[in-house]
């Protein structure tokens, strides 16, 4: 009697196992047909209750600030590579597109990355790479350009007054005779004062 006690209640509860398992798994199988894909995105999705957030790119001092420079006058592009200065550190995308607007409204940005920020410019006037022999208190002189294009005082020629050269030469240096190296300078130079 004993035994067949021990049977029964080992019988009951593998029964009650198989039937346990059974139910859930198709529950469970009746679940997981129900559901719908998860989707990554930006939206936040109700049925899941899940949402991703984007972490947004800022500036870091590792970050290089390329600035490509177009002269219309001497159609010449400089770039300039330099990493980013402390105003600009950990500012967002939109935090510098504000910032170069309302410093550099001139300026454009080209690409926005955590690694390299490309911004270009167009200004209309000679590049800093240029020379111009003019005159300064009737005397031969050269000038360099700034970049705000402004003539900048290099050498005085206190020997070679502009009154010894002909006219057609007075009149060119009087206007400013602009030459693109240092090489063209001496060769132009070597011709007013030799």
């Amino acid at each position: 009697m004993k035994r067949i006690n021990v049977v029964l209640i080992f019988m009951f509860c593998v029964t009650l196992f198989l039937t346990s398992f059974i139910f859930g798994y198709r529950i469970m199988k009746y679940n997981y047909d129900r559901k719908k894909p998860i989707v990554v995105g930006d939206n936040y999705d109700d049925t899941i209750g899940l949402e991703i957030i984007k972490e947004d790119e800022r500036i870091s001092p590792n970050t290089f600030i390329e600035r490509k420079t177009h002269y219309k006058t001497c159609n010449h592009n400089i770039i300039k590579l330099e990493n980013a200065d402390e105003k600009i550190i950990n500012m967002t995308e939109e935090e510098f597109n504000n910032y170069i607007e309302e410093n550099f409204p001139n300026v454009k940005i080209i690409s926005f990355s955590i690694d390299e920020i490309k911004l270009e410019e167009e200004r209309n006037h000679l590049c800093p790479n240029h020379y111009i022999i003019g005159v300064s208190n009737g005397k031969i002189a050269i000038y360099s350009i700034d970049e705000n294009g402004e003539r900048v005082l290099n050498k005085v020629f206190e020997d070679y007054p502009i009154s010894l050269l002909k006219k057609i030469d007075q009149d060119k240096l009087i206007e400013g005779i602009v030459v693109d190296s240092e090489e063209e300078l001496s060769n132009v130079l070597e011709n007013f004062i030799s």
